[in-house]
């Protein structure tokens, strides 16, 4: 790992974001380049001009991108602790427009970013964007109120058939391996039985007697992907439910540091009304997400 991205959280925040991706620079020696948004709309300066002809549009948005320009300066220049630090304000409403732009001309590792856990059908927020959109590893820092284990989870998919999610399996190990050699941490990884419901209602199957036999079959699968990985037996976890409750759960169980997952970045219409596991583990997941599309380049 060797440079990261940080998009800066407000100044009133508490600044996970770059705490986080400081903590990571300590071990791994990385650069960071805190990304800092500013923006008010068109419409907003004009009518604060007009009120003072002291200020035109021009003024306030330069006044705007000062402020936020010492306020950082000042806190980097606190918290540099010897690490090669750069950061520059953008203008602009869209961040994971210019994130996207950004990382695709400069090399990075890892797009470090606070959670923000909400999506309404009428809105979609950055982390979502940049989920479906990024083209590097997108790490969300959570606001953890525990004290979190040296422990990597990452969510596999054993039955994938597709190359697109083969592909992705080995992606999400190639991630999490990279994390846990750099932060000191042991890999867990998993896999989610899902019995299908109308099934378990209408008593037509054993569920217990199905998840077993399940289990069975999967283990020799599960542990044959993770040898490559030094991932011991007692590291892997088969278990029945639905796949964002059993990772979430799983997650707490263990006080993971990061939960590695993999997105397949549904976009439009079929992503507002389906939504993607990587987007419901963020609602209720406490910990730390590592999230990875099948087009990410992993470095």
């Amino acid at each position: 790992m060797k440079k990261l991205l940080v998009i800066a959280d407000k100044m009133e925040d508490s600044q996970e974001a770059f705490l986080k991706a400081s903590g990571l620079a300590q071990k791994t020696g990385a650069s960071i380049h805190v990304a800092i948004f500013e923006y008010e709309r068109k419409s907003v300066l004009a009518a604060i001009s007009s009120q003072n002809s002291d200020f035109s549009g021009a003024n306030l948005k330069a006044q705007m991108i000062a402020r936020k320009e010492r306020w950082w300066q000042d806190y980097i220049t606190s918290h540099r602790g010897g690490l090669e630090i750069t950061h520059e304000v953008i203008w602009s409403k869209y961040i994971h427009d210019w994130v996207v732009k950004h990382t695709g001309a400069y090399r990075y590792d890892l797009v470090v970013k606070t959670g923000h856990r909400s999506e309404t059908p009428f809105y979609t927020p950055t982390d979502w964007q940049l989920f479906r959109n990024s083209t590097i590893p997108v790490y969300i820092a959570s606001r953890q109120h525990f004290k979190p284990q040296k422990v990597i989870l990452v969510a596999l998919d054993i039955l994938a058939r597709s190359g697109k999610k083969k592909k992705l399996n080995k992606q999400l190990l190639e991630c999490a391996n990279r994390l846990a050699r750099q932060t000191d941490s042991v890999i867990h990884c998993a896999f989610v039985i899902k019995v299908p419901t109308i099934l378990k209602d209408l008593d037509l199957i054993d569920e217990q007697a199905s998840v077993a036999k399940a289990r069975k079959q999967l283990e020799p699968v599960v542990a044959s992907l993770a040898e490559n990985y030094d991932i011991t037996p007692e590291c892997i976890h088969i278990e029945d439910g639905l796949t964002w409750g059993v990772m979430a759960n799983l997650s707490r169980k263990l006080r993971a540091q990061c939960l590695v997952l993999g997105s397949l970045g549904r976009k439009g219409i079929t992503g507002k009304l389906i939504g993607n596991t990587a987007e419901k583990i963020i609602r209720i997941a406490k910990t730390d997400l590592l999230v990875v599309s099948p087009e990410v380049r992993v470095v």
